[in-house]
């Protein structure tokens, strides 16, 4: 008997020493070991990383091509998983690792064209450029082949092995985010949908740009073009979903002082952009010092860039210009040709070309090859047949044609802004930034502010929304807007400079630019701080970041009060209160901020969904900003939507459209959260949850594994937390119109430059800076994001004596 016990206990001790191992070898060797010294054969010089208590390195090198090097060496070490979802995004190649499921989402990317793209950009690169991105690469690729046997958790639950990184990866990089913030590809294809299912009159009244639809003829089509594309933009969205990309305020806050009106008499910068929120987050912060010149700020896990930051000089940050880049063209096909298309007629007579099959080897996991083939015309890629579910009339096709598959330098352009020493060669850099558009938000030491617009801005003839005749070459983008005529903003003698992704040309601006803005809540707000005579400080502007008084909130309450009022319903007694004593603040404890998102989207249904019936509406709503842009006007002017053709004998006014919504939001609450309003508080319906992409709606499918579900949901995953505000506050916490009310969207970083004092910048993320989800770093900064509070970056010595840190030395071979 004691022999079996002593048997079972042996062998009991073999099975925990042996998961003790495998728990070692699968989560704890990856971590990096912070205090390293290594050797790479293609460092030129000894390049120290010091690493400060969140994870920053800190990389001293004597020449670019090491600084680069070693960027490239710990954006490997730390984002290693992200990367690698990166170039799979960039190539189309999912299925490859993940199955025969992801093809339709390869056959999108692929069609898309990013790597096609990047190629092309590649040949173009100056011998300098070149040489910065191939010391990145290897510095990339030199950590992959150094620890094979340290790899992310996340390679060995998806079976797959890292990807070796190329010049190109990099290039691409920036084009699958200049698709990312492309958001007037879906809008207007959604508006050209909303065309084909309304009557003129509505669909009008659906257009947020009332000067527009007043100066422009509004689209009718009769052969549901873009009824055909809706299946892409369907798939896009399950891949963002998939990737942690949710959300359509794709924007951005940023603003600056002049020292006239700060505290120190110097500058102050602020910018947070809004981006999916997942984990590890979008950003990689870096300090680099090269030969004493210092560049800090937050990189993409990628590229050799610091996309916003400062250098002893300047600083910058960047909030997207909304541009319409994007058109659509149906094409001709020759009827007795097929493969041939028409470009032009002469004397009435067609003139066609051929179109161009570009045929690529499409590699699925578990099945055999099959060929993919990308059919191109002098506009882009045909989009009307990747999918059997697109049904379009068979003498025409529909491409499209978007800035980001042009030639252009964002990483050039990137790299001089970085190391630029003063406003006009910063300005004469930025020039060669043109996809995706942006508006930089510039200060710098001496003294100057300003606003400058940067992008590809096509010249065009006749209504930029409708679908245009592809064999009409009058038709064509003829040129580009010059950087010269772009609309910018220099030390105006206002003393401030801001975008939240509102117009920035003015009415009386010459070029068309867009009519896909954000509402202006979170503008008019920070014009509100702006304009205040007060001495700024970054106390005041890490205040301004984290406001979520919303605008709209308090437009949409003095509308819909007097309704309640005058309804003299005893049920509504507690809820006027509540509402006539809010701030108009979305913070976690407010009761109001509840009742109003939840009656803000019971009311957009009630106004909107019986015209365009369910499905229509749910297309509608997508993008949360077309409907937010359309309530307001459509409760202002009682437009056509002002009526339910679902109740017999009787036509419904705003009061009672109103009246109803209120009564379906206090039954809403009281069934979700309780009987008592007390319970209604923001914070029980507005929670974030921190979920890695892919990994994360993988574990959330039926047929997911118990192994993956416990791994992602108490390892890789963060929260649910309580959040502040909604899409139109400052502190921006969008949430999808079909799902609500979980946080999708945010500030992807908050940072505040002070010009005073460079040695040191405040700055937080919404998550951390490792990838590896046993790291220190993986998730550390995320209290401190949702309590308002910021940590400092170092950009000078002066960490050295101030923080603990540790060191990673990479030596060259002797």
């Amino acid at each position: 008997m004691k022999s079996i016990s002593r048997g079972l206990l042996f062998i009991g001790i073999l099975v925990l020493g042996i998961a003790i191992l495998g728990i070692y070898w699968t989560f704890y060797r990856p971590l990096p070991d912070y205090n390293a010294t290594t050797t790479q054969p293609q460092l030129q010089q000894k390049v120290n990383i010091h690493w400060d208590s969140r994870g920053v390195p800190h990389i001293y090198a004597e020449s670019k091509h090491d600084l680069y090097y070693s960027l490239g060496y710990v954006h490997a070490q730390d984002r290693l998983w992200q990367m690698t979802l990166s170039q799979m995004a960039i190539e189309g190649r999912f299925a490859e690792f993940l199955g025969k499921k992801m093809v339709p989402y390869d056959k999108l990317q692929r069609t898309i064209g990013f790597w096609r793209t990047a190629k092309k950009i590649e040949k173009t690169l100056s011998d300098s450029t070149r040489r910065q991105l191939q010391a990145y690469t290897d510095g990339v690729n030199s950590y992959i082949q150094k620890n094979p046997k340290s790899l992310p958790i996340q390679f060995s639950l998806t079976g797959m092995e890292p990807i070796q990184w190329t010049i190109t990866h990099s290039i691409a990089l920036t084009r699958l985010m200049a698709w990312d913030l492309n958001l007037a590809w879906k809008s207007e294809l959604t508006y050209a949908y909303l065309s084909e299912q309304l009557s003129r009159n509505k669909f009008s009244d659906l257009l947020p740009d009332t000067n527009f639809v007043a100066g422009h003829s509004v689209p009718s089509h009769s052969d549901r073009w873009a009824q055909s594309l809706m299946p892409i933009i369907q798939k896009d969205e399950q891949l963002n979903k998939m990737l942690g990309k949710q959300g359509s305020h794709l924007g951005s806050n940023a603003w600056a002082v002049s020292g006239q009106k700060s505290a120190d008499s110097a500058p102050l910068l602020a910018g947070d952009p809004h981006l999916g929120i997942n984990i590890p987050g979008k950003w990689y912060e870096a300090h680099l010092n090269l030969n004493g010149r210092n560049l800090s700020g937050a990189t993409l896990a990628g590229a050799p860039i610091v996309v916003l930051g400062q250098n002893e000089q300047l600083g910058w940050s960047l909030t997207n210009v909304m541009l319409d880049d994007t058109d659509f063209y149906q094409e001709a096909v020759d009827p007795q040709n097929k493969n041939r298309y028409a470009v032009d007629s002469l004397d009435g007579n067609a003139i066609y070309e051929k179109f161009e099959y570009q045929q690529e080897v499409l590699k699925i996991k578990n099945a055999d090859d099959t060929v993919f083939t990308r059919k191109v015309t002098n506009h882009g890629p045909v989009i009307s047949d990747i999918f059997t579910e697109q049904n379009y009339i068979d003498n025409r096709v529909i491409t499209m044609r978007w800035t980001g598959h042009e030639v252009s330098h964002e990483i050039e352009a990137l790299l001089g802004m970085n190391w630029a020493t003063s406003f006009s060669e910063f300005r004469q850099e930025a020039s060669k930034f043109k996809a995706p558009a942006q508006n930089v938000v510039y200060a710098d030491t001496a003294g100057n502010i300003a606003r400058l617009t940067l992008g590809k801005v096509p010249k065009r003839s006749g209504n930029p929304i409708l679908l245009r005749d592809g064999w009409d070459s009058s038709q064509n983008w003829q040129e580009t807007v010059p950087f010269d005529e772009l609309p910018s903003t220099v030390n105006p003698d206002r003393g401030w400079v801001a975008n939240a992704n509102n117009p920035v040309g003015g009415q009386n601006y010459e070029h068309y630019l867009s009519i896909y803005w954000e509402p202006d809540a979170r503008y008019e707000r920070i014009k509100q701080y702006l304009k205040r005579d007060i001495p700024f400080s970054p106390t005041t502007f890490q205040e301004m970041q984290n406001d979520s008084y919303s605008l709209y909130a308090r437009d949409l309450t003095k509308l819909i009060l007097p309704v309640l009022k005058k309804s003299k319903a005893d049920s509504f007694d507690t809820v006027i209160s509540y509402l006539e004593n809010w701030d108009y603040s979305y913070d976690p404890s407010e009761t109001a901020a509840s009742i109003m998102d939840v009656f803000m989207l019971k009311l957009s249904k009630n106004i909107f969904e019986d015209d365009l019936g369910p499905a229509v509406y749910n297309n509608f709503v997508q993008f949360s900003a077309l409907p937010e842009r359309t309530l307001m006007r459509a409760l202002r002017n009682q437009n056509s939507f002002i009526e339910n053709k679902q109740t017999e004998n009787k036509i419904e006014d705003h009061a009672d459209l109103i009246i109803q919504s209120m009564q379906e939001t206090t039954t809403f609450l009281t069934q979700r959260l309780g009987s008592e309003p007390f319970e209604w508080r923001w914070g029980q319906l507005h929670t974030i949850s921190l979920k890695p992409p892919l990994l994360g709606r993988a574990a959330e499918k039926e047929d997911a594994s118990e192994t993956l579900q416990l791994v992602v949901n108490n390892l890789l995953s963060k929260g649910p937390y309580p959040t502040e505000g909604h899409g139109l506050s400052i502190n921006n916490g969008e949430y999808n119109w079909n799902d609500p009310y979980q946080m999708i969207l945010g500030p992807s970083i908050r940072r505040v430059v002070d010009f005073s004092d460079l040695s040191r910048t405040r700055s937080i993320m919404p998550t951390g800076q490792s990838g590896n989800p046993l790291s220190q770093f993986y998730g550390d900064q995320t209290e401190s994001w949702l309590n308002g509070q910021y940590k400092f970056v170092y950009q000078d010595s002066s960490f050295f004596n101030e923080i603990p840190y540790q060191t990673t030395t990479l030596l060259p071979e002797e």
